[in-house]
């Protein structure tokens, strides 16, 4: 494929579109001299002009869109575009594009004018490999199995503004030193870990000699948790919830000295700097969403005593069956492993 623009649609949440980070590092590195558009959610432009592989940012806002994403669609003069979303609305503006080269899934393709809405389909299994891995088949379906897996270059690059302003953020907040970093919050309340559990965790962090920084917007599903951690009296808390820009967090979490946190956007955060984290998943399975670096340890509700082998028909249960001890066992496994 020989493209000079290239869209590229990810209309999903936070999480889906940093892990579709690395795929985007892919399609740059096969394509240096494309310019790649990304359309993507709400509020995501900024974190989305974090990515070094994308050269222009649209948000989409739903129900209707935003004028510039239908614009850019019907307008943009593209060589191909990559649909990560495979929604009825990404497909509608992939078709809308009249792009020589669309790619979507086949998982998501489904039949009539949708299946027509590409020119070819990507045949990697959503249930067989891990979402990262999932994003990286779609870009090798169009530019060619990636070589390797890339160097060293960051997958976010974070302006000096937003460092300096995490940072100054951090200090106003009472963060002085080393800090682990607790995010409780996530998408779907069934992910959530009992509060009182955090609190045992974040005791057992300070007397290791960390602060704790604790981070998320404070709002919707996670306020009353969020609200119940602020106000407790056991432990003392950084409080940078509802602080903080999405890029703004990205450079907290790249200083942290570990993260630990639910399946979320924030320890896939984690995940792309490898930093130190302990996740805890409960109903959604580790195999697909994971961080698969060495600093990452993974607790689950199904097994305990540091499972770190998972597949993909793994399922899930409650995360009140994920005890504290088994949290506090995984940061000493990082701490023996000479990782914190």
């Amino acid at each position: 494929m020989k493209s000079d623009r290239i869209l590229v649609l990810q209309l999903k949440r936070i999480g889906d579109l940093i892990l579709t980070a690395p795929a985007l590092a892919d399609l740059r590195r096969a394509r240096p001299e494309a310019e790649v558009v990304l359309v993507t959610g709400p509020r995501l432009r900024d974190l989305g002009q974090c990515l070094p592989g994308v050269d222009q940012v649209i948000e989409y806002r739903a129900p209707l869109g935003s004028a510039a994403a239908w614009t850019q669609a019907l307008w943009g003069d593209w060589e191909a575009v990559l649909d990560f979303s495979g929604t009825d609305r990404s497909a509608l503006m992939t078709a809308l594009t009249r792009a020589p080269l669309r790619i979507g899934y086949r998982k998501f393709s489904g039949g009539g004018l949708r299946r027509r809405a590409y020119t070819r389909l990507s045949q990697a299994s959503v249930r067989d490999l891990h979402t990262v891995d999932f994003h990286r088949a779609l870009v090798a379906e169009a530019v060619g199995e990636p070589s390797g897996q890339g160097g060293d270059e960051p997958l976010l690059r974070l302006p000096e503004t937003v460092v300096v302003a995490a940072s100054e953020k951090a200090r106003a907040a009472g963060l002085e030193g080393a800090f682990a970093v607790i995010h409780p919050g996530t998408a779907r309340r069934e992910k959530f870990w009992p509060v009182e559990r955090w609190v045992t965790v974040a005791r057992a962090v300070v007397e290791a000699g960390l602060q704790v920084v604790l981070t998320g917007t404070g709002s919707g599903l996670e306020e009353e948790d969020v609200r119940q951690l602020r106000q407790q009296t056991e432990v003392p808390v950084v409080d940078l919830t509802s602080r903080l820009t999405l890029p703004e967090l990205a450079a907290l979490i790249r200083q942290a000295d570990l993260a630990l946190g639910v399946d979320s956007m924030a320890m896939h955060l984690a995940a792309l700097w490898r930093r130190p984290q302990v996740v805890l998943f409960g109903p959604t399975n580790p195999f697909h969403w994971r961080p698969r670096h060495e600093s990452a340890r993974v607790v689950t509700a199904v097994q305990s005593g540091g499972q770190q082998t998972f597949h993909a028909r793994d399922k899930g249960a409650d995360m009140n069956l994920i005890s504290t001890d088994a949290v506090l066992s995984a940061i000493q496994s990082l701490r023996l492993a000479g990782r914190l």
